[in-house]
């Protein structure tokens, strides 16, 4: 699959949603907990994808493979998160692709200045790629577990397409 053609949608259609629900399920509890965060109750539903607001659908040659959510917006800051690749087609440089696509959208917005998520410390391929595009760890919570603040910073944005 080539990784260049890469779009971002904002919303996300009902069977995009049961492709999430599939993959989500077949992986299990840790699973959605990794990319949903611990109030998402499994078995995922595709009710509890219709409560999540500001979602956007990901497309790698019109192929639906993944989502990504702002969360919610401080000041001159969008909080990201449940950033969720298929499975099947990680480590291809997909999620990397799509989340720099996504910064880039973003930072359109002449008023947002960084871009902030969390990551928990079990989720290592994640934390790895985040820091790899620039993402800087600024704050860890244990409750129970480890977590993760990051940010990007707008100036420090420098990988464009």
């Amino acid at each position: 699959m080539e990784v260049e053609n890469i779009k971002i949608i904002n919303g996300i259609n009902d069977k995009n949603k049961n492709d999430i629900v599939k993959w989500t399920n077949e992986k299990g509890k840790d699973f959605l907990e990794q990319w949903a965060g611990e109030n998402a109750d499994f078995p995922l539903t595709v009710s509890q994808i219709d409560n999540m607001s500001n979602v956007y659908s990901i497309f790698c040659e019109n192929e639906f493979v993944g989502i990504i959510q702002k969360i919610r917006k401080e000041l001159d800051n969008i909080h990201i998160g449940r950033f969720l690749i298929n499975p099947e087609l990680t480590g291809r440089g997909l999620g990397k692709r799509a989340l720099l696509e996504f910064i880039n959208l973003i930072f359109q917005d002449e008023n947002i200045n960084s871009v902030t998520l969390n990551v928990f410390d079990y989720n290592a391929g994640a934390k790895k790629l985040y820091e790899k595009i620039g993402f800087k760890v600024v704050n860890i919570v244990e409750n129970p577990r480890k977590k993760y603040t990051m940010i990007m910073k707008k100036s420090e944005n420098r990988e464009k397409k």
